[in-house]
């Protein structure tokens, strides 16, 4: 995401455990070199694990708490010689419901700096007056459905450039947050991974309807960023096909399987790394971390058992996992197989 439209003062605010603090965090790094954390509700040594979880570079934060000081104008004052003292590049406030809610105060706190600040509030800092100053407002949420945990940001105002959308699906996971962005052809890019063909052969009517609809396609095969969905039956025929294809792609790239049941696993006869995620955890961050953990650096994600993702957990859930990946590793060519499955899901709605 371009942060340009972070160069002025922003206003994220939005419920507890949202991930707001995880995202300005990031953004931060992003923005400057040095930075300025001023916490208002949390302790020093949490925001430093926070830091460490995130995978962020630490020495590149300086971090003050102000927990339970009453006097307010002090505390601005403080605040006000912390940052010509340190002479950071981008600024962090959390919990700007801190300070009194007028006017006055909002209007101290937004020219105080003359860099990069990124405020963090909950409600009603979207309806303050802070949030009128501010040149970027964005709200975040989540939400559950069929046991699934969504998180969205929603950019309300921006007077600095265009976000990228409206909003946004977010996922706070290891390394940190990312900003999950819908996939489409134009993520497609154009180095190939083909098929070695050793096992599988495509029809030759096949090979034909594959140029027809891309003249970069010489052969069957997959395009870096691409996304490619496979519905099989539950036969052992269907198991050993599907496993072929996955041994001819492993011989072009590296190649991961990822798979949300055993089935596949005794019909696979080639060496390539594999790794068991269950159903359940991908309704959270949690089992995305997983799948990052899985794919590691593999050139192509074979996943198998989507039909499960599907049953369980719902379409949108799906939709939202390959797009995560798609937004993690925008190099990444998915391969998603889905057994006994319609061919009517529709993976980009």
């Amino acid at each position: 995401m371009d942060l340009s439209v972070f160069s002025g003062f922003s206003l994220i605010y939005g419920e507890p455990g949202v991930g707001k603090t995880s995202l300005a965090l990031r953004i931060a790094e992003g923005l400057g070199r040095k930075i300025l954390y001023i916490s208002m509700y949390e302790y020093k040594s949490k925001i430093e694990d926070k830091i460490k979880y995130l995978q962020l570079d630490i020495d590149r934060f300086s971090i003050y708490d102000f927990i339970n000081i009453s006097e307010r104008e002090a505390v601005l004052e403080a605040i006000g010689d912390i940052y010509v003292r340190e002479a950071p590049d981008v600024v962090v406030i959390d919990g700007v419901n801190y300070f009194p809610d007028n006017r006055e105060t909002a209007s101290a706190i937004y020219r105080m700096f003359d860099i990069p600040v990124i405020a963090i509030g909950e409600e009603p800092a979207g309806r303050s007056p802070l949030a009128y100053m501010a040149d970027l407002l964005i709200e975040m949420r989540q939400e559950f459905s069929r046991g699934a945990r969504y998180r969205y940001a929603r950019f309300l105002k921006s007077r600095l450039g265009q976000p990228p959308a409206a909003e946004l699906r977010l996922a706070v996971v290891r390394g940190g947050p990312v900003l999950i962005e819908p996939w489409n052809e134009g993520k497609l890019g154009p180095a190939a991974i083909p098929l070695s063909m050793r096992r599988v052969v495509f029809a030759a009517e096949a090979v034909e309807a594959l140029s027809a609809a891309r003249q970069d396609y010489a052969r069957p095969g997959l395009l870096e960023g691409s996304r490619v969905a496979d519905f099989v039956g539950q036969g052992p025929e269907d198991m050993a096909l599907a496993s072929a294809v996955l041994c001819d792609y492993a011989e072009s790239a590296r190649t991961a399987l990822i798979y949300t049941h055993r089935t596949i696993e005794r019909f696979v006869k080639c060496d390539v790394e594999r790794r068991l995620v269950p159903v359940d955890a991908l309704a959270d961050d949690k089992g995305l971390e997983a799948l990052m953990d899985a794919v590691g650096d593999a050139k192509v994600a074979f996943l198998h058992g989507l039909e499960q993702v599907v049953f369980r957990l719902g379409v949108r859930r799906l939709r939202l996992v390959l797009d995560f990946l798609s937004s993690w590793r925008p190099d990444l060519a998915v391969a998603a197989f889905f057994s006994g499955g319609s061919s009517r899901v529709d993976l980009q709605a």
